[in-house]
């Protein structure tokens, strides 16, 4: 997944009170706005698992082959999803912005069409105060400054790790136990 759980509803909650205080949307029913953008997002990464998972289950198929010619198995993993995502139109999350984010700048783009797609079958919910285009530029520049915060609150949690008496290695079972910990922590700093 392209974000942490934990911040997936911070992030939900933010967009929806930034993008009411950026005047170019009118909000009516903050919750039902705030579960759309939620549903996009859980569909989005859904996509992206379920391909996830046809890699894997290829490259399973092929196992013995890539093995009996030295193949490297993270390198050919990239080739299938690479070509697999053209194959099914996709834009992949996983490629992290310049500034930091999670998301590619890409991705960003698409989920944000999708949002003001949705948005405009919500009369009811939430009213455009701007042209739609505006309003998604909008929806991209909150986007990329709420992934600049949660790439800023990662790096503090790499960083205090580090800073740990002794050196306790990224991807083993303390370091996982820890980033979870010290990632709660910041998060109910935000009010998450």
């Amino acid at each position: 997944m392209a974000l942490p759980k934990e911040y997936q509803g911070y992030l939900v909650t933010e967009l929806v009170e930034r993008l009411e205080k950026s005047g170019k949307a009118k909000l009516s029913n903050k919750n039902a706005v705030a579960q759309k953008i939620q549903h996009v997002l859980e569909e989005d990464f859904a996509q992206e698992e379920r391909l996830n998972q046809e890699v894997r289950d290829y490259l399973e198929k092929y196992s013995d082959q890539i093995r009996r010619d030295a193949i490297s198995y993270q390198e050919m993993y990239k080739l299938v999803k690479k070509e697999l995502m053209k194959k099914y139109k996709m834009v992949s999350s996983s490629r992290p912005d310049r500034e930091g984010g999670r998301l590619s700048r890409e991705k960003i783009i698409e989920l944000s069409h999708r949002l003001i797609r949705d948005f405009s079958a919500m009369p009811q919910q939430i009213e455009l105060q701007e042209e739609k285009n505006e309003v998604r530029l909008e929806i991209i520049r909150l986007f990329q400054a709420l992934l600049r915060e949660e790439h800023q609150i990662d790096q503090g949690v790499r960083e205090k790790i580090r800073s740990q008496k002794r050196e306790i290695t990224e991807g083993s079972a303390e370091w996982d136990i820890l980033f979870r910990k010290y990632y709660a922590e910041e998060m109910r700093k935000l009010g998450a």
